[in-house]
């Protein structure tokens, strides 16, 4: 109850002051962090379903990724078998960092297993959860598909992720 009263108060002070960068920020911690958007993440996976995915890219992902739904449905397609379970990870780490001018940005990794009738994969997402500079940027900095039985040093896995970076500080 108490964060649905936090989240009203945000909105409405977000409707008078809409380009308030620290504002934003907070509004961001409360609506976009991984107890709210982990669902809809385990949905999207388990569904395989490409637009819910894409539509969690930040938007450095989204306008320099050549063919982003191509690359999302390569990415979903690399999961083989019928998915059993999709199950959060602990941890994950995280990234937080304020430079001058009120410039805030706050990460998470966000580390899931999926298992398989053939296999078991590691997910491993950074996701940006909240921006003082560049709200649009929330979301999904990169995802990483990696099948655990070929986990060694240097395997990649199948990669999406922006020029930007996957993770840490980005203009």
């Amino acid at each position: 109850m108490f964060h649905k009263i936090i989240v009203s108060i945000l909105a409405f002070l977000l409707m008078l002051f809409p380009n308030w960068g620290g504002l934003q920020y907070t509004y961001l911690m409360y609506t976009n962090n991984s107890n709210t958007v982990e669902p809809v993440i385990l949905s999207a996976i388990k569904t395989r379903d490409a637009d819910a995915l894409e539509a969690m890219m930040c938007l450095n992902i989204k306008q320099n990724v050549d063919d982003l739904p191509g690359k999302i449905r390569e990415f979903l397609d690399g999961i083989d078998g019928t998915i059993l379970s999709v199950e959060r990870l602990g941890g994950g780490g995280a990234y937080s960092e304020s430079k001058g001018n009120g410039k805030r940005i706050t990460q998470i990794g966000m580390d899931f297993t999926i298992k398989t009738t053939t296999k078991t994969y590691l997910f491993i997402g950074v996701w940006e959860v909240a921006n003082s500079f560049a709200p649009k940027e929330v979301g999904f900095r990169s995802i990483n598909l990696k099948d655990l039985a070929l986990i060694t040093e240097g395997y990649v896995g199948i990669i999406i992720w922006g020029p930007e970076g996957g993770m840490g500080w980005h203009n």
